[in-house]
């Protein structure tokens, strides 16, 4: 649950929460949060007070380990590597004189890991491997991971060419997402058993905030200078720490021993057939989309990932239960409208004068790192923002972001235009407190109302299965939206080559293609908010208890750290016991998915 702009009511309800539903749970730790809480009511110091409360409810909430996992998962890998992998990719396929649609599409297919989470979190719940469903395929994702930063970092020395390049890129993303994923599963799990969801949340993307932000300093520092080299290298160690955190079980999962620890669990998989028939539909559409563009023209790549697209809306629609089904789909559209235009822009940006005279002409330090700093405290604003939303009905939230993201490319049509030089205003100074920090608070701004909607509509004992379906549809729409810029650019023959590539220099089209992508496909989709999003208070937990999905799947009870009792454990660990008799249904999804038949305004 979200929570309001007060820190103290929070916690309080926090603290009284974890009273109420985890009695043995270790009380020293919730009795240890009244004495602030009691203090800060004086007013004093309140904002360290406020943040010692916040630390020690994650603390009881989720252990020193699993909270340092966390660190490690977003701060160091989804926070500081990925910034440092993505800041990465510009320089280095400039460097392999790839144009600008190639160099977008090579970006595809190396987010692609992304938009699989889906069937990752199926293989998670239904597949367990040497008795963990979370531990072996962390330790599985590391290795993939390693294989990958070691390619990127032989390819200074050794040419690879473009596509073997993406793919190292893309085993990277595989380790990235499979921690994002079972990290997001595991602490939603442990959220709605012992409390603290606005504290994890908050937490969470602190850690990324921070982390991106230590990745754009150390970018400004060395990439005009050094190359993209030494980005790599940073992040090897992470990569290296996230396996050895995962060989450690810092993410708390108990072995499931005997023969139900090995080999595919039948009886869940066929629970809810129609869901991880979504999941896995949705897994070969991706690799199906990343095959095609490394191979297709552009005009069969958009209509075979439309026909895809409409495919795993309508199993969605199936297979979800119809609020959550909604919310899916308006989210998938969003994804979708705010088409990727960033080959032709970040070649645009970063062009030499021989391509665009009198251009921008930023340097790689300037675009890739001084704005995402600025970009990072826009992020940090956007979380400060959400804060003080949490009032706000969701379709509101999302009408403000929608709002936010077209002003921000505005931006990039003026420089584009060269009318912000006509008004004595540099391209610097129009794209730093322009696209840059306003398109920063906008995805923040989109984020936090997604994952927090996501997490209340998140059926109970699948979280991994559900969470991860939900955010591969997104990501699926980003990958939708990649292929979708490509031709539009390719139809409004805009030509963004770099030497060697063969590709001349021609952005005739590119202010036409924003006017298309950015902003009128964007503001199409406020008026399916009506229809998609609830119409509910972030706030209003009763009205998300009284429709929240009742437990989906026959599902392996939780670990030790989420509530169970040891002797619950201990029967589970026999080599005998049904991983799926302690506290589970064995009803269908879909009917149970929706809540008991309540009346109440913006679900229907």
């Amino acid at each position: 649950a979200a929570s309001p702009p007060d820190c103290a009511p929070m916690a309080s309800r926090a603290s009284a929460n974890a009273v109420d539903q985890s009695p043995e749970r270790n009380t020293d730790n919730v009795q240890a949060l009244e004495l602030p809480l009691a203090k800060h009511e004086n007013g004093v110091f309140s904002p360290l007070r406020d943040a010692s409360v916040w630390f020690r409810t994650l603390r009881s909430t989720f252990g020193d380990r699993f909270l340092g996992f966390l660190m490690i998962t977003f701060f160091g890998l989804k926070g500081l590597s990925a910034t440092l992998l993505q800041t990465a990719m510009l320089p280095m396929f400039k460097h392999l004189h790839a144009s600008g649609d190639t160099f977008q599409l090579a970006s595809l297919v190396a987010s692609i890991p992304w938009a699989m989470k889906g069937w990752m979190g199926v293989l998670s719940d239904c597949l367990p491997i040497c008795g963990y469903h979370k531990k072996s395929y962390l330790v599985i994702g590391s290795f993939l991971g390693l294989v990958g930063i070691s390619g990127l970092l032989a390819s200074r020395f050794v040419s690879f060419g473009v596509w073997p390049v993406a793919g190292w890129f893309c085993l990277v993303n595989a380790q990235f997402a499979t921690f994002d994923l079972l990290s997001e599963g595991k602490y939603t799990e442990m959220m709605r058993e012992n409390g603290g969801g606005s504290e994890a949340v908050s937490f969470v993307w602190s850690c990324i905030n921070v982390g991106s932000l230590a990745g754009s300093l150390i970018t400004l520092a060395v990439v005009d200078t050094m190359g993209f080299g030494p980005l790599l290298q940073v992040m090897a160690p992470f990569v290296v720490l996230a396996l050895i955190s995962a060989l450690r079980g810092d993410l708390p999962e108990s072995r499931i021993r005997g023969k139900r620890g090995a080999g595919l669990q039948w009886g869940k998989l066929m629970s809810e057939p129609r869901l991880f028939a979504l999941a896995a539909c949705m897994a070969v559409g991706a690799l199906v989309v990343a095959i095609s563009a490394a191979t297709l023209p552009s005009g069969w790549q958009l209509a075979l990932v439309l026909i895809i697209s409409v495919g795993l809306v309508l199993i969605g629609f199936a297979a979800l239960p119809r609020t959550l089904a909604r919310s899916n789909f308006y989210m998938f559209l969003t994804s979708v409208a705010y088409v990727d235009l960033t080959g032709p822009l970040g070649y645009y940006y970063t062009a030499s004068a021989s391509c665009v005279p009198d251009g921008p002409g930023f340097s790689y330090g300037y675009y890739l790192a001084v704005t995402n700093i600025v970009g990072g405290i826009g992020g940090c604003i956007g979380s400060v923002l959400f804060q003080g939303m949490q009032s706000w009905t969701f379709r509101k939230a999302f009408w403000l972001t929608t709002a936010v993201q077209v002003l921000a490319s505005m931006f990039d049509l003026v420089i584009i235009k060269r009318w912000n030089r006509d008004v004595g205003i540099s391209d610097q100074a129009m794209f730093l407190f322009g696209d840059a920090a306003c398109q920063q608070i906008a995805q923040m701004l989109v984020l936090m109302p997604s994952a927090l909607l996501n997490s209340l509509l998140c059926p109970r004992g699948a979280e991994a299965t559900v969470y991860a379906i939900l955010a591969g549809f997104q990501n699926f729409g980003f990958a939708v939206a990649s292929m979708l810029g490509v031709w539009l650019s390719r139809w409004l023959e805009i030509r963004s080559g770099v030497a060697g590539s063969g590709v001349d220099c021609d952005y005739d089209g590119l202010s036409s293609a924003i006017i298309i992508g950015h902003l009128a496909l964007p503001l199409l989709c406020i008026p399916l908010t009506f229809w998609l999003i609830p119409d509910v208070r972030m706030n209003d937990e009763r009205a998300f208890e009284l429709v929240s999905p009742a437990p989906s799947f026959r599902s392996p009870a939780s670990s030790v750290a989420s509530g169970l009792s040891p002797r619950d454990v201990s029967d589970l660990e026999h080599e005998d016991a049904d991983p799926y008799s302690l506290g589970a249904s064995s009803a269908p999804y879909a009917s149970l998915a929706d809540g008991p038949p309540v009346v109440m305004t913006g679900f229907r």
